[in-house]
C-alpha cells in the first residue's frame, strides 16, 4: 500500500529555509531536494483549490470566496442596514460586521444550506449583490467543477484525512494524527501559523521569527507522528506562496462614498486588487472609476491576454469585469476581508520572487514547482487512475 503525507506550511517563502531559521525544513530539503513554489494570482483558498485538484481557477471555477451573484445571495436582507455605512469610524463598522457574522449570519447560513457565511467587511448597502462562492468546504465531495484528490480517493473507497491546524489547534491536530485509522492512505495537514504571524506582525519582527521557528518544530512533530502511525508513508512539505512586507497602505474612500455604488457599479477591495463591475454602458462613469482606482495606488489593469495567461478567464462576471493589480509592497486597507491592517501580504503577481514559496521533496522544472503539479504527483504515488477534467458528480 502506498501512503502519502502532504504538509502545507502556509506562507513560508523559499528564502526562509535556512539552517538557522528553520533547521528541520533545511535538513529535509538537503536530503530530498528543494525548489521554489510558484503560486497563482489569488488568495489561499483559491490556491488550495488548485492544490486539491491539479487544475487552475478557470478550470475549477473557483477564485475568490465571495462573488457577484445578486439573484442568489442570502445576504440581501442585511443590505437594509445600509445606514451603518455612515458610521464615522471604520473599526466600528468592521466590529459590527464581525459581531453579526458570529451571530445572526450563522443562522442565515444554516437556513440557506451554507456551512460558512460571513459579512467580512463588505459595505452594508452592497450585501444584496455579493454571495459566498461555495456553500460547503472545498474538501467536501463535489464542491469544485473538477474532482479533487479527496473526491477521487473517496470514490475509490480509500482512506484519507484533512487536518487543519487553524480549526483544530496544534495539540488536537497531533492527537488526531496519533488516532488515524491504520488504513489511511493520504494525509493532508495544513499549518497556518506563519501566514497569520506575517499579516499581524510583519516578516521582520521577533514574533514572526519565533512563529517561524515554532512552526518548523511543529512540522517535524507532524512528520514524526504520521510516520510512526503509518509506517512507510512518503512525505512532501510545501508552502502555497511567499510574502512581501507592506511598505505603503492605500484606501479608496471615494469608491465607498460614490453615489453610483452599488446600483450603477460595484467594487471589491481585496488587499492587493480592486475588482470592478459596471451595470450599464456609461463610458464616462467607467473612465471616472478607473481613474480613481489607478490614481490611488501603483499597479495596472490586467489586460485580457494576461488574464488568460493567469488562468482567470471565467467567461462570467462572477469575479469582476476588470481587475486592478497592485504592485508588491502596497496594500489596500480598509479592504473587504482584513479585520486589521496587514503588515505583510501575498497575492501579488506570481512571478515576483517574494511571492514564491518552498517545495521540498517534490518534482520541479528548472528549480520551480507549480501548484497544479501537486495533485498529479499525489495521484501517481497513490496509484490513482487518471481522472479527466470533467464535472464532479
Amino acid at each position: 500500500m502506498s501512503r502519502l503525507l502532504y504538509v502545507l506550511v502556509d506562507a513560508v517563502r523559499h528564502d526562509y529555509v535556512t539552517g538557522e531559521r528553520t533547521p528541520y525544513l533545511a535538513s529535509v530539503a538537503a536530503k530530498h531536494g528543494r525548489s521554489r513554489m510558484r503560486p497563482l494570482l489569488g488568495y489561499s483558498d483559491s490556491i488550495r483549490a488548485a492544490i486539491f485538484t491539479g487544475a487552475y481557477p478557470d478550470e475549477t471555477g473557483y477564485w475568490m470566496e465571495y462573488c457577484l451573484r445578486p439573484d442568489e445571495t442570502p445576504l440581501a436582507p442585511y443590505a437594509r442596514l445600509a445606514a451603518l455605512d455612515a458610521l464615522p469610524w471604520d473599526f466600528a463598522r468592521r466590529g459590527v460586521k464581525f459581531v453579526l457574522s458570529q451571530t445572526l449570519v450563522r443562522r442565515t447560513a444554516t437556513t440557506h444550506g451554507y456551512k460558512h457565511l460571513s459579512l467580512r467587511h463588505l459595505p452594508f448597502r452592497s450585501l444584496d449583490q455579493f454571495d459566498w462562492t461555495l456553500r460547503r468546504d472545498m474538501s467536501e465531495p463535489g464542491q469544485l467543477a473538477v474532482p479533487s484528490l479527496f473526491d477521487r480517493l473517496s470514490d475509490a473507497g480509500r482512506g484519507w484525512a484533512y487536518l487543519d491546524a487553524a480549526k483544530l489547534g496544534a495539540k488536537t491536530l497531533l492527537r488526531r494524527i496519533d488516532e488515524l485509522p491504520t488504513d489511511t492512505e493520504f494525509v493532508f495537514v495544513y499549518l497556518h501559523h506563519v501566514d497569520m504571524a506575517s499579516h499581524l506582525f510583519g516578516i521582520s519582527s521577533r514574533l514572526f521569527e519565533r512563529t517561524l521557528h515554532r512552526t518548523d518544530a511543529l512540522t517535524n512533530e507532524v512528520v514524526e507522528r504520521a510516520t510512526r502511525r503509518l509506517p512507510g508513508i512518503e512525505t512532501a512539505i510545501f508552502s502555497d506562496h511567499g510574502m512581501s512586507p507592506v511598505d505603503h497602505v492605500v484606501s479608496y474612500p471615494g469608491l465607498w462614498r460614490h453615489a453610483g455604488f452599488p446600483h450603477r457599479f460595484c467594487f471589491a477591495l481585496d488587499a492587493t486588487m480592486v475588482r470592478l463591475w459596471f451595470h450599464d454602458d456609461d463610458a464616462q462613469l467607467r473612465d471616472e472609476i478607473r481613474a480613481t482606482v489607478a490614481a490611488a495606488a501603483p499597479g495596472r489593469f490586467l489586460q485580457r491576454e494576461e488574464i488568460i495567461e493567469l488562468h482567470l478567464d471565467f467567461g462570467t462576471r462572477l469575479y469582476g469585469d476588470e481587475i486592478y493589480l497592485l504592485e508588491p509592497r502596497t496594500a489596500i486597507f480598509p479592504n473587504f476581508h482584513s479585520l486589521l491592517k496587514p503588515k505583510a501580504m501575498h497575492a501579488y503577481h506570481p512571478d515576483d520572487l517574494e511571492q514564491q514559496g518552498i517545495a521540498i521533496g517534490l518534482p520541479s522544472v528548472d528549480g520551480v514547482t507549480n501548484l497544479v503539479d501537486l495533485a498529479p504527483n499525489a495521484a501517481r504515488i497513490l496509484g490513482l487512475e487518471a481522472t479527466p477534467l470533467a464535472l464532479a458528480g
